[in-house]
């Protein structure tokens, strides 16, 4: 297959950028799309500089997300397109302003970029977007597997640089490194096949703070900025809990965050997930859209139709 036989064709970093700043200017609500494309055009950057300390041999596949769009129809106008990561750990990001769903559930299941064999995941699906997800799995012949279904939060960055926070005489806290990740993804609750590697991408191409034991250097918690640009992956060691460690790692990444981007500060946290509401809420966060992560089953549902 070439791209011009496909429904749809890649788009430029130009066009790129110009989908970014669209989506930027229908925030709140469009924020998700606006932080996953500034992110990939930033991953962009990073890989091709001269000198860059990470071999990009080694970097999970989903340090390379492709971003797609209609041949026919202008970005710009529609704010529509697919996002796609390679077979080793396929995840679609899709999302559009305008185009009716029918014309969305077409895109999506012509286009041959998309391999559903490999059972990928559907990331930050907006619940408009559900019914258009719903009837694609059905005409694909997959069955969708709910992962984690999410709540999209925000706070400014005026109110993000006003975060304060004291590491206590008994932790340190410290950036976070690549041999970390090991620890991390056990105890990370959505770990699946190949997230060492994108946990490991993250601290190395984003970045991560962790409060470490001052006695032993033993690991207490963490916080990554993740792929969204944004806070999360927060996690407290279980005999260290109870401490307000969670609070400090927030803070502090939130605070980080502002700095270095100079905007608006964002966090997915999922909707089960009561102790995180409450802390991000006390925060200042404030609550945009849900948001969900599904994975297009295709094994599950061909082993079905064989009993």
């Amino acid at each position: 297959m070439t791209d011009t036989e496909d429904i749809l064709r890649p788009l430029s970093r130009r066009e790129l950028v110009d989908l970014q700043n669209l989506y930027f200017e229908k925030s709140p609500l469009e924020l998700p799309y606006y932080f996953i494309i500034k992110n990939q055009l930033t991953w962009d950057d990073k890989i091709n500089q001269v000198g860059q300390k990470v071999d990009s041999r080694c970097l999970s596949v989903r340090a390379y997300l492709k971003f797609y769009t209609p041949r026919c129809g202008n970005p710009k106008e529609t704010g529509t397109f697919v996002a796609i990561t390679s077979d080793e750990d396929p995840t679609i990001y899709f999302h559009t302003l305008q185009e009716h769903h029918s014309q969305l559930l077409k895109y999506l299941s012509e286009t041959r970029y998309i391999n559903f064999s490999c059972s990928p995941v559907f990331a930050c699906v907006s619940d408009n977007h559900i019914p258009v997800l719903d009837a694609l799995l059905e005409k694909v012949n997959c069955i969708g597997e709910e992962l984690s279904d999410c709540s999209y939060y925000m706070m400014t960055n005026e109110k993000a640089l006003q975060q304060s926070y004291e590491v206590p005489n008994d932790v340190i806290m410290k950036q976070l490194v690549p041999s970390n990740s090991t620890l991390m993804n056990e105890r990370w609750p959505h770990r699946y096949p190949n997230s060492e590697k994108y946990i490991e991408l993250l601290i190395q191409l984003n970045g991560g703070l962790g409060l470490f034991d001052r006695d032993n250097d033993e690991i207490v918690g963490w916080v990554l900025k993740n792929e969204f640009a944004g806070v999360g992956h927060l996690q407290i060691m279980p005999n260290y809990r109870q401490k307000g460690y969670g609070m400090i790692l927030a803070k502090a990444m939130t605070k980080k965050i502002a700095l270095e981007d100079g905007g608006i500060v964002n966090a997915f946290i999922v909707d089960k997930n009561t102790n995180s509401r409450l802390l991000f809420g006390k925060l200042g966060y404030e609550l945009i859209a849900g948001s969900n992560w599904i994975r297009a089953n295709f094994t599950q549902k061909s082993n079905e139709a064989n009993i």
